[in-house]
């Protein structure tokens, strides 16, 4: 850890001369947190947020460095309707959004999300590869309700956009160092500088180490940091406006903390204690378990490239897009907390190469209104390798005992071959996915007060399947004759927009808005029979929208929306019991329909000239309509469910007091809290996996030296220490246990921080 320490302090130490290239004025508290204005690119120009009529948060660099935040994923703490979920499978790096009850957070190349992630208007389709904790971050945009008009890459249930700042010509510099609990230790950087001529040059970097908070008393904690990311920019201004953005990932770290939190003995369980050696114990605290050294993985290797071209045709702008994106990831977990026993886990080597072109055509329609044309095409491939390891041991364990098959003495059952008993499994999927797309948006001012707002959008998507699975013992296929196969399918979709739009006074804005959004379907990439290879329907919702801005000055901005999506088709990930194989599957399946509807309200108050006051709330009304499920063989109505990761409230609100301390300091306090109702994180309503009612709380002071750039910053996230379960799945019909993941406990850090 101290050479670690040591490398990012003389990191700062190299970028400190840069201060004295350029001097500007003392930050303060960010521009939305003080009541005025933010610019957005929502509707892929720039506009202050309140003449949007959609649905947005944003959320500046100014309130991201003062609330502390780490990544996109804690933008759920101030967003409404909006959850994050972690990484599944060992990896920290994925990113799985849910808003307004619509997402998905399987990582398997064959499921797509229903919320997009955009870095710099680039589609992310493997978000653990994405770099979202440097500096340089100039605002995150949350689109919610769907989008294909406006973005390259169309998305069902929202986007969420990462927008970085664009060097310029003036010399700026932003670095920082924290340190916090268990021994964490980050370090960024980010300059800005002028070349010769109009180009100008940015650079980011971050180093990230840390031990991590679940304690394996085998060997290292699970959920420690080993992260080193940097990124380039490189910017020409002129008729010709280039940018250049590259940016890569060195991640190398232990498996994300997971907690098996029951267990019920099975066949399974007993052949693997009776065998090869006693399964299973629940550890007695959820920040304590133990791994196998070869499935605690969490490494990942990117790099990312984006160049926009944008030319002023006088009266047009014309605007390309080229991007390439590459995550090779190695991650995995252990299910049953043990290092010497390897009776549950698997561990995913994947990779993924996408490359897309986007090209937009903006037209002024006389100083009224203005038209987005735009072409977008895409394409995928990636790669996964999993290794299933279950009883481990336990084919020749049979074979060596003379039970094979094994007679289990019960009438009308029949012997099972030792084969299907082998369920240490070599998964290779390979799929390529192909994605065209015409799409149009026009808004156009009928009169000075009333708005119309039309788009429309054309998608056509192909995939490519194709898996090989082998038992790794016996060397027989999984699915018994059918050592691999292929699968091919297409899909399209037109997806309409219509808005209206009226200013009852420059800042008080009304507005409707009808959208339908798709998401492709895709392949089962998990089947542990011949009856589970197969496809999934694509699904379509339509969403109804209304709502409200209106500013009052300087004292206060509010915001409201009441909306309704109507789901069909709606894509569910389940968990289930094969009654040919008597495996676990994992699948994707169609609910028939499906609605949501509920009402979001945003406030920022400015009480005095110190003390801001900011809150959201977002109610949500979800249930399924239709929804039948085959469980164990049998077709069953399970329309009763709830929607996972849908709580009916969620809410935040912050306290923000400012004030000078002497002539040359001043003290900013804040307390952060975010409240969300109880909801089940899996498909299933499994009763151990209901998140209940909760807050947390966070709370920071923060000291800054007016004038010098300097501040320093004590901060306590979770600060009651409310521990939930996140996310997790349940498997105590198959292999006995059931697993969650957690939040972090409760982390206490400080950081010093100069910005100029």
């Amino acid at each position: 850890m101290r050479h670690h320490l040591l490398s990012i302090v003389s990191l700062l130490a190299l970028a400190a001369p840069g201060a004295a290239l350029g001097q500007v004025s003392d930050p303060g508290l960010s521009e939305g947190e003080m009541g005025s204005d933010i610019v957005v690119t929502a509707r892929r120009r720039e506009e202050r947020l309140q003449d949007v009529p959609i649905a947005v948060t944003a959320v500046d660099s100014g309130a991201l460095d003062s609330r502390g935040l780490d990544n996109v994923t804690q933008i759920g703490q101030i967003a409404p309707n909006i959850q994050f979920t972690p990484g599944q499978g060992g990896n920290s790096g994925g990113i799985a959004p849910f808003i307004r009850g619509v997402g998905e957070n399987d990582f398997i190349i064959t499921s797509d999300p229903a919320v997009g992630v955009y870095m710099d208007g680039v589609y992310v389709a493997r978000t653990f590869g994405a770099t979202t904790e440097l500096l340089g971050i100039d605002r995150i945009e949350v689109l919610r309700g769907p989008q294909g008009t406006l973005f390259g890459k169309n998305t069902v249930g929202g986007a969420i956009n990462i927008v970085s700042a664009i060097p310029g010509q003036q010399q700026r510099i932003e670095a920082d160092l924290r340190y916090g609990s268990f021994n964490t230790v980050r370090g960024r950087v980010y300059a800005e500088m002028p070349l010769s001529g109009d180009w100008s040059l940015g650079v980011a970097a971050l180093g990230e180490f840390g031990e991590g908070w679940q304690k394996v008393p085998s060997g290292e904690n699970l959920g420690n940091r080993n992260v080193v990311a940097g990124k380039l920019s490189l910017h020409k201004s002129g008729p010709l406006d280039i940018l250049l953005m590259v940016d890569g990932l060195h991640r190398r770290q232990h498996s994300a903390p997971h907690s098996m939190i029951a267990f019920t003995p099975t066949l399974l369980s007993t052949l693997q204690s009776t065998l090869i050696g006693p399964c299973c114990t629940v550890p007695g605290d959820i920040d304590r378990t133990d791994t196998t050294p070869s499935l605690s993985k969490d490494n990942t290797d990117a790099i990312n490239a984006a160049l926009t071209l944008t030319a002023d045709l006088g009266g047009a702008t014309l605007k390309s897009i080229t991007a390439y994106r590459y995550v090779d990831a190695l991650f995995g977990r252990d299910g049953d907390a043990s290092s010497q026993v390897n009776y549950a886990g698997d561990i995913h080597d994947e990779n993924a190469q996408q490359i897309s072109q986007e090209f937009q055509l903006a037209l002024d329609l006389g100083g009224r209104g203005s038209l987005l044309l735009g072409a977008f095409a895409y394409q995928e491939i990636a790669r996964d390798n999993t290794r299933l390891v279950v009883a481990d041991g336990l084919y020749d364990a049979l074979v060596a005992a003379g039970l094979d098959p094994l007679d289990l003495g019960i009438p009308g059952v029949d012997p099972i071959p030792a084969v299907a008993l082998d369920l240490n499994i070599d998964f290779r999927n390979r799929q390529k996915t192909r994605n065209l797309a015409l799409f149009a948006n026009g808004n156009y001012e009928l009169t000075d007060k009333l708005s119309v707002e039309l788009g429309a959008r054309y998608t056509w998507e192909r995939k490519n399947f194709s898996q090989t699975a082998i038992r790794i013992y016996s060397g027989q296929p999984l699915l018994a004759g059918t050592p691999s196969y292929s699968q091919a399918k297409s899909w399209d979709a037109f997806t309409p927009r219509a808005s209206l739009s009226y200013k009852f006074r420059p800042d008080f804005l009304a507005y409707a808005s009808y959208s339908r959004g798709f998401r492709s379907g895709g392949f089962n990439g998990r089947p542990t029979s011949l009856e589970e290879v197969g496809s999934y329907d694509p699904e379509h919702l339509t969403s109804y929208e209304a709502g409200l801005k209106m500013g009052f000055g300087r004292i206060a901005t509010i915001n409201f929306a009441i909306f309704r999506n109507e789901y069909r088709d709606q894509q569910i990930l389940i968990s289930t019991l094969s009654p040919s194989s008597g495996l676990i599957v994992v699948r994707n399946e169609n609910a028939g329909r499906s609605r949501i509807q509920g009402i979001e309200l945003e406030g920022t108050f400015r009480v005095s000239p110190q003390f801001t006051f900011t809150g959201a709330l977002g109610l949500l009304d979800a249930k399924y309509k239709e929804y039948v499920s085959v469980i164990n063989g049998v077709p069953t109505d399970v329309s009763s469910r709830k929607l996972k990761q849908a709580p009916d409230i969620t809410a935040n609100a912050s306290a923000i007091y400012q004030t000078p301390l002497t002539d040359g300091l001043e003290g900013i306090f804040r307390v952060d809290a975010a409240y969300k109702s109880a909801v089940f994180v899996d498909t299933e309503n499994t009763p151990l996996l209901r998140q209940p009612d909760h807050a947390i709380i966070n709370a920071s002071a923060e000291f800054r030296l007016t004038g010098s750039g300097f501040s320093i910053r004590a901060g306590v996230d979770n600060l009651t220490d409310k521990r939930i379960i996140t996310a997790g799945y349940d498997a105590s019909t198959s292999f006995g246990f059931t697993e969650a993941y957690y939040n972090p406990p409760r982390r206490y850090s400080i950081t010093l921080a100069y910005r100029h």
